[in-house]
């Protein structure tokens, strides 16, 4: 085998492992989950890259095999991230600025297919390439009562996150960390 296809082959087993990892591990480490966030297009640079090893095989079954797998890759890999973005698009709202260094992030979807809307709301510590985002509180507007209204910070580490009928959800941010103690979802 071509030294080319085997440097290939083990960047492309790198950028798959990588695909699956985005795909199947959150964390909340601001540059993974928005920068290198899209296990779909990984995957199908995975995919190419194989391919591209491919043609450097001798023996024309594997190469023809190889090739095939990879197209099949590539094409599962672009239909599940076209229904990815087509159902589970998120649009920020913006941020609500804390004290120094918090900040909480607004974000709405659409819920399932009908009208309703999700507002997703996370705290953000800023590090700089170290920044640290979690999760603060969901809310379903499927029952109108329910839908996100405000959030204001009650305290340097404290938030009150108040909801259309007027409920609120106290939530207390751990002061060495910033993660909350507590989340508050509504029909999430």
């Amino acid at each position: 085998m071509p030294v080319r296809s085997v440097v290939l082959l083990i960047l492309s087993l790198c950028v798959g492992g990588l695909a699956a990892l985005v795909l199947f591990h959150d964390s909340d480490l601001v540059l993974l989950n928005d920068q290198l966030n899209h296990p779909f297009a990984l995957g199908v640079l995975a995919c190419l890259l194989m391919a591209w090893a491919a043609v450097g095989l001798r023996r024309k079954w594997l190469r023809v095999l190889v090739m095939v797998l990879a197209g099949l890759g590539t094409c599962l890999a672009l239909l599940g991230g076209s229904v990815s973005l087509m159902f589970g698009s998120v649009e920020q709202l913006g941020f609500v600025d804390g004290p120094a260094p918090y900040r909480i992030r607004v974000q709405q979807s659409a819920a399932g297919l009908g009208p309703d809307a999700m507002v997703w709301l996370s705290v953000r510590r800023d590090d700089g390439l170290l920044t640290r985002e979690w999760h603060l509180g969901c809310f379903n507007d499927d029952d109108p009562g329910d839908g996100f209204d405000t959030v204001t910070w009650t305290g340097p580490h404290a938030v009150e996150i108040r909801v259309n009928d007027g409920r609120t959800f106290p939530v207390a941010l751990d002061p060495a960390s910033g993660r909350p103690k507590t989340t508050a979802d509504v029909n999430c």
